[in-house]
C-alpha cells in the first residue's frame, strides 16, 4: 500500500512538472510564435488553478502501468487531447469558473475509461490460420496495392517542406477521382499493413520485412506527404525499444518524463539551428494545435447547429440532413473556412470535439461508450497475445483518434483491418 501511495505521488510529481513545462512553451513559444492562428495567453492564478485541478487529478486514478493496448490508448488521449483542450481552451476561450460542462465531460471520460484497466476479458474464439500463408497473403495484397497506387499517382521523388501542403491538396484530387476503395487502402496500409511488416521484421529479425514496411511508408509520403507516415517509422520504433526495455509494462511516470525530455530536445535543437522547425511541426502540431480546435468546435457548435453526422455514411442511412445554409462537406471543412478563412482546409479534430460537433454533450458520451467497448474487444483479442505486436499493432490506428473522429478512425484509419489481423495471426506457442 505505502509503495502504491509513493507511485501515485510520483506521478503526480512528473504531471506536474510536464504541466508547467507544457504551460511555459505554451505562453514564450507558442502565443508570440503563432498569434495569428488564434493562440491567445490570458494571465490568470484563478484560471492557472483551474487548468491545474483539471489536468492532474485524474492523474489519481489513471492506472499507473501500461500492460493493456488500451491504456496506451488512453493515455495516448491524455497526452495529446485531453490537456491541450483544457490548457489552450481555457485561454483562447477566455474560460472560468463555473467552466462548461463539456470540460467536466471529457474529465469524466477519462474517469470511465480508465476503468479498462480492471476490466475482465472477454473470451474471443480465434480463427486459424498459419502464419505463412497470411503473411504471403499480405505481401501479395501490399504488390498488388502499390500497383494500384502508383497507376494513381504515379512515381514521386520525396517533397520538401515548402512542397507539403500542394502535394496533399493534389494527392486529396487523385484520391477523389479514384473509387472509394483506393482511399482507404491507402489509409490501411499506411496504419497498419506497413507498420505491421516493421513490427514483424523487428519481431522475428526479419529484415526483408522490415525493409518491405519502410519503403512502402516512403513510398505513401511522397504520395500524399502527411506527417503521420513520415513520424510513423521513429514512433513504432520508439514504442517497440520501450515495450522490449519494460517487458511490455510501461510505467505511466516514465510518458512523463519521455515528454518532458522531448519538449527539452525539441527546444534544445530549435535553439541550436536557431529555427522554429520542431516547435513548428512536433509540438505546435502534436500537442497545441488539437487544444486550440477543441476551443474553435465548442465555441462554434455551443451557438450553432450541430451535424448529427449527416455528412457520413451513418447520418446517411438514418436519414440525417445537414445544417441549413451549410455547404461544406463535413464539420472540420466548416470551421477551417469560418476560424482560418480556408474553405479548402480541413480542421479535422479529435474524436470528443467531433463528437460534440455532431450531438452536442450525447455525443461526446456516446463517442467515449463505443470507444470504451472498442477498446475492451481489441483487449480482449490481444489476452494471451503477443504483447508487444498487440500493442503496436494498434499504435497508428489509436493515434488517429487525436485528429479524428471514431468512425473515420474505425473504417479510414485501420481500427477494423487491425482487429481482423490481430484476430487471425495465430498466438505463439511459448505464450
Amino acid at each position: 500500500m505505502r509503495k502504491l501511495l509513493w507511485e501515485r505521488f510520483c506521478l503526480l510529481g512528473w504531471g506536474g512538472g510536464y504541466l508547467a513545462l507544457f504551460l511555459w512553451v505554451y505562453t514564450h513559444r507558442i502565443v508570440p510564435t503563432f498569434s495569428y492562428q488564434g493562440f491567445v495567453y490570458r494571465p490568470s492564478f484563478l484560471r492557472t488553478l483551474i487548468i491545474t485541478i483539471l489536468v492532474l487529478s485524474p492523474l489519481l486514478w489513471m492506472p499507473l502501468t501500461i500492460n493493456r493496448p488500451s491504456l496506451l490508448t488512453l493515455w495516448m488521449l491524455y497526452f495529446a487531447v485531453y490537456t491541450p483542450a483544457v490548457v489552450v481552451s481555457f485561454h483562447v476561450l477566455n474560460l472560468a469558473l463555473p467552466f462548461p460542462a463539456f470540460f467536466g465531460w471529457l474529465w469524466a471520460s477519462l474517469l470511465f475509461l480508465s476503468f479498462l484497466a480492471v476490466l475482465p476479458y472477454v473470451r474471443i474464439p480465434k480463427i486459424r490460420l498459419a502464419s505463412d500463408k497470411l503473411l504471403w497473403g499480405l505481401i501479395t495484397l501490399w504488390t498488388m496495392g502499390y500497383g494500384l497506387f502508383f497507376h494513381g499517382f504515379g512515381f514521386r521523388g520525396l517533397p520538401s517542406l515548402q512542397q507539403i501542403y500542394k502535394v496533399r491538396l493534389t494527392a486529396r484530387e487523385v484520391i477523389s477521382s479514384q473509387n472509394r476503395l483506393f482511399g482507404y487502402l491507402l489509409r490501411w496500409f499506411t496504419d497498419v499493413v506497413n507498420p505491421f511488416f516493421v513490427i514483424l521484421g523487428l519481431r522475428r529479425r526479419r529484415w526483408e520485412l522490415l525493409l518491405l514496411g519502410l519503403i512502402g511508408q516512403i513510398f505513401v509520403f511522397t504520395f500524399d506527404a502527411t506527417k503521420t507516415t513520415l513520424v510513423s517509422v521513429p514512433y513504432l520504433i520508439g514504442l517497440y525499444v520501450l515495450l522490449r526495455w519494460k517487458r511490455g509494462r510501461i510505467p505511466a511516470k516514465l510518458l512523463f518524463q519521455g515528454s518532458i525530455a522531448f519538449f527539452l530536445g525539441a527546444l534544445t535543437t530549435d535553439h541550436l539551428l536557431r529555427s522554429n522547425l520542431l516547435l513548428t511541426y512536433g509540438l505546435r502540431r502534436v500537442f497545441y494545435v488539437p487544444g486550440l480546435l477543441t476551443a474553435y468546435y465548442f465555441d462554434y457548435f455551443s451557438s450553432y447547429s450541430q451535424w448529427h453526422w449527416a455528412h457520413t455514411i451513418i447520418g446517411r442511412f438514418f436519414g440525417a440532413r445537414l445544417p441549413s445554409g451549410v455547404s461544406a462537406p463535413g464539420p472540420g471543412f466548416l470551421i477551417g473556412e469560418i476560424y482560418f478563412r480556408n474553405p479548402a482546409g480541413n480542421a479535422n479534430v479529435h474524436l470528443w470535439a467531433d463528437g460534440f460537433a455532431n450531438m452536442g454533450i450525447p455525443g461526446v458520451l456516446l463517442i467515449t461508450i463505443l470507444l470504451f467497448f472498442l477498446l475492451w474487444l481489441y483487449d480482449s483479442l490481444s489476452y494471451r497475445h503477443d504483447r508487444i505486436l498487440s500493442f503496436l499493432l494498434m499504435a497508428m490506428p489509436a493515434f488517429a483518434l487525436t485528429n479524428t473522429s471514431l468512425l473515420t478512425a474505425l473504417l479510414t484509419h485501420g481500427w477494423i483491418p487491425a482487429m481482423m489481423l490481430l484476430w487471425m495471426w495465430p498466438i505463439p506457442r511459448e505464450v
